[in-house]
């Protein structure tokens, strides 16, 4: 399946890219959080994403695989997610206006906004 082209959703339009990836590639079903977050608040968002870390493991950098999450901080807080496409690279929407694109988290741009990278516990 392309992912590339979707355009971004709200509420969070890069949560909910990980939900639809994670249901058709995996066939797990990721709480979507529509009804928690209005609009776009990313401190919002980030704690969301805190509280959802439970269902994930963290994995050492260089171990990343498919389909793992790639947490990012935006404006200093772990606020945007990805998913790991692999060879560097990361799905992922930014925000309104731009639709989802593969790009490497490695480039500067990325990497030094890589809070960590997760694997979902029904994929450990």
């Amino acid at each position: 399946m392309d992912w590339t082209g979707r355009p971004w959703q709200r509420p969070h339009g890069c949560w909910r890219l990980l939900c639809a990836f994670y249901l058709a590639e995996f066939g797990i079903a990721l709480p979507t959080y529509d009804d928690q977050v209005p609009g776009d608040d990313g401190a919002q968002l980030a704690a969301l994403i805190a509280d959802e870390l439970g269902a994930w493991r963290e994995v050492p950098r260089g171990a990343e695989r498919y389909g793992d999450g790639v947490l990012l901080r935006i404006a200093g807080a772990p606020a945007h997610i990805g998913v790991v496409m692999g060879r560097g690279r990361m799905l992922h929407v930014l925000m309104d206006g731009h639709d989802s694109c593969v790009e490497s988290y490695r480039v500067p741009k990325w990497a030094r906004r890589v809070e960590g990278f997760y694997r979902h516990r029904d994929l450990a």
